[in-house]
């Protein structure tokens, strides 16, 4: 009896010993498992979102500008979001607002006194295009962008429900548009021109920013 007491109290400290032995190495494991989590570099994401917003210049067909009673040249914002796919297709959508020198602006009486009327021709664009790759070393890169805008122009009284509006033609259609990059730490500048195609808008000459939201 006293040695079959013996030979299970010495299996039972032989199994306590394998446990905790199991256990000391596990929690030796984990500082190294994490260490080298850390030290694998993530693998980069095939879709990164993008944003962006420039400020240009629109140049309009003498004609387009002569038929609406506004200057050939106006000055405006553009706001844009879209998608880099495999560090080089992009897919982008934009909205911009282009402030026209108004010809023939008019003046109305509202509730708030004698206003008078501004002219401006919002546009809504998307486009595919290519970028090229943009080195550490020499941050410069390139893109050209395929697309198409609809626009729409008016002539009226800013913040005025009953007022009187012009609305004018002064067409998008097909562009291209090559564009220069340069990367400034986590974003970049960019400058481009967007030529149309049609006889309305002629060219958006712009200067902006854009960022890339990949993680880091």
């Amino acid at each position: 009896m006293t040695l079959q007491f013996t030979q299970y109290h010495d299996s039972h400290q032989n199994t306590t010993m394998q446990i905790r032995h199991f256990a000391a190495v596990a929690l030796l494991a984990l500082p190294a498992r994490a260490a080298f989590a850390q030290s694998v570099p993530a693998a980069p994401r095939n879709v990164v979102p993008t944003l962006g917003f420039s400020v240009g210049t629109l140049a309009i067909d003498p004609g387009t500008a002569s038929t609406a009673n506004v200057g050939e040249r106006s000055y405006g914002l553009q706001f844009d979001g879209g998608i880099v796919v495999h560090k080089h297709l992009l897919f982008s959508a934009d909205i911009g607002g282009q402030f026209l020198d108004d010809h023939a602006e008019f003046t109305q009486s509202t509730t708030g006194g004698n206003k008078k009327s501004s002219a401006s021709v919002t546009y809504f664009s998307a486009s595919t295009g290519f970028r090229t790759g943009i080195p550490v070393a020499f941050p410069v890169g390139f893109a050209l962008n395929l697309g198409g805008s609809a626009t729409m122009t008016r002539r009226s009284i800013d913040n005025c429900t009953d007022c009187h509006v012009d609305k004018m033609k002064i067409p998008g259609g097909g562009f291209v548009e090559p564009m220069l990059l340069v990367r400034v730490k986590t974003f970049m500048l960019r400058a481009s021109d967007r030529v149309y195609m049609g006889n309305g808008m002629q060219n958006v000459i712009s200067a902006g920013m854009q960022i890339d939201l990949q993680k880091r």
